[in-house]
Order: structure tokens, then C-alpha cells, then sequence
């Protein structure tokens, strides 16, 4: 975002706010509404009137129809960008946390991930804290106000156990002894399966997927939450199921980690 980082950019964007608001005959009661010096706005608007942002009429300096314009856009730009940034960026005022022992109401606590839910504790340090609206007694939930830091989490790990699409033979093409095995290996806390043939291949080795539909944004969410992940991927949507990783670590200060492991 030009303006947030070019400060003469947004010095200029000021001045025309200014000008379009107020009349302003001299230029020291521009530079006093902005906390300039004269010269300093004298240089910005004799800049600017050469760029044709501003004039000076009727004995008083106003935006150009071009200013005018430039002004409207780019706080259509910082709005657009603020209307972003918002939805990514959420202000938490409180949150449910599960009590990990006896809490009192006002209780200062200290806040932890453990299997993929926020946990609060009273006796224990943390690098994010809150305080805890009313009592709750262990495995009871309670909400979490006034609250500082950042959870100490490292993201979990998603193992893609490929296996053939439907075209290649699906799940009657795995070696069912060795797919076992392979399962196993992946010491995995959640299990999920993409497609028709990975519930096929799931059901001939009798084992239940804790996530069958959304599976992949729900894989991602228990990863981010520090879960690790196993998921039966037919070979034709691996790269999809990739794909979608990728972007959500685009905006993760600590990557999910991921890898692929042929069934047979």
C-alpha cells in the first residue's frame, strides 16, 4: 500500500483533505494543520501545482478537478485495504477457552493449545494471558477476557497418503497389509479422507475418518491448531489438496509442514 509507505505520498493526500476542507488563504495555516514547517508545505504545494493537484482561486488553495479525483481514489484505496486487513486481522476482545483446572472468576490465567483446543490454567506462566469472567471447574468452559500475547503454538504436520484415483483402480489397487503400515506410520491425531476412493479405501481398512466432508479447509484448520494430519488422497486431487496448503501458508508466520507417501 503506496500510501502507508511513501510518506510523501500521504503528505500529499493530507494536504489535499486539507485544502478541500478548509479554506485556506496562506500557507502557514496549512503547514500548522498538518505540523509542518512553511517551507515544508511550501515545497509540497508548489510540487503539487505543477502536477496540476492543486490551485490557488479566489485568493485561496483548492484541489483540481485532478486532485479532487486523486483524493477520492486513493481513500477508496486505503478503505479497500482497511476492509481487508480487518477481516484478517480480528480484534478479540474474549474467547472460549476450556478450564484445564479450577478457576475462580477474575482469576489471572495463562492460555495454551492442547489437542487442538485453547486451554486455561491458573499457577501457569504463558505468553498470552487473560482473566477469566467467571469460575469453572476442569473440562468446563469458560470465557477469557482482557486478554494479552499470542498463544505459543507450532503448526501441525499433513501427511498425504496417495493412493490410486478411481481411473488407476482406487482402492482395490492398495496393498491393504501395507497401507496399514503405512497409516500407522504417519502417527497421526486426525484422519480424513478425500473422495469417493479414499472412503472406499478407508472402509476396507476399517478405520473411521474423523473428517469426511470440508475435508481439506478442516485439515488445514487442525493443522494450524497443532494437530498433525493424515489424509487418504487419490493421486489425481494431490495437487489440489497441495495447492490449498500453500495458500494458507502464504499467510502463516510458521508454516504447516507437508509431505507425500505413496500407499501402493
Amino acid at each position: 500500500m503506496q500510501i502507508l509507505r511513501n510518506l510523501a505520498e500521504s503528505t500529499r493526500l493530507l494536504i489535499l483533505l486539507e485544502t478541500a476542507l478548509r479554506h485556506h488563504g496562506v500557507q502557514r495555516t496549512i503547514a500548522e494543520a498538518l505540523g509542518m514547517t512553511v517551507q515544508g508545505a511550501s515545497e509540497y504545494l508548489r510540487a503539487m501545482e505543477r502536477d496540476g493537484l492543486v490551485q490557488v482561486a479566489d485568493g485561496e488553495y483548492r484541489p483540481t478537478i485532478e486532485g479532487v479525483r486523486v483524493l477520492h481514489e486513493r481513500f477508496r484505496e486505503l478503505r479497500d485495504f482497511v476492509g481487508r486487513a480487518s477481516k484478517d486481522l480480528a480484534i478479540i476482545e474474549a474467547t472460549p477457552a476450556m478450564a484445564g483446572n479450577r478457576i475462580a472468576a477474575g482469576d489471572v490465567v495463562g492460555l495454551f493449545m492442547e489437542g487442538g483446543d485453547l486451554v486455561a490454567y491458573t499457577g501457569r506462566e504463558s505468553p498470552s494471558r487473560g482473566r477469566a469472567v467467571r469460575a469453572a471447574e476442569r473440562g468446563e468452559d469458560l470465557a477469557v477476557t482482557r486478554l494479552e500475547g499470542i498463544v505459543a503454538l507450532r503448526p501441525g504436520r499433513v501427511t498425504l497418503l496417495r493412493m490410486p484415483s478411481a481411473a488407476g483402480g482406487g482402492s482395490r489397487a492398495v496393498d491393504l497389509a501395507r497401507a496399514r503400515k503405512t497409516v500407522r506410520g504417519a502417527g497421526a491425531t486426525v484422519f480424513g479422507t478425500v473422495d469417493v476412493p479414499a472412503k472406499a479405501l478407508a472402509s476396507r481398512l476399517r478405520l473411521r475418518p474423523d473428517l469426511a466432508f470440508a475435508v481439506v479447509p478442516a485439515a488445514i484448520e487442525a493443522a494450524e491448531r497443532g494437530l498433525d494430519v493424515a489424509l487418504l488422497v487419490p493421486e489425481d486431487r494431490v495437487a489440489g489438496v497441495v495447492t490449498a496448503i500453500e495458500e494458507a501458508n502464504a499467510s502463516l508466520a510458521h508454516k504447516i509442514e507437508y509431505a507425500t507417501v505413496p500407499l501402493g
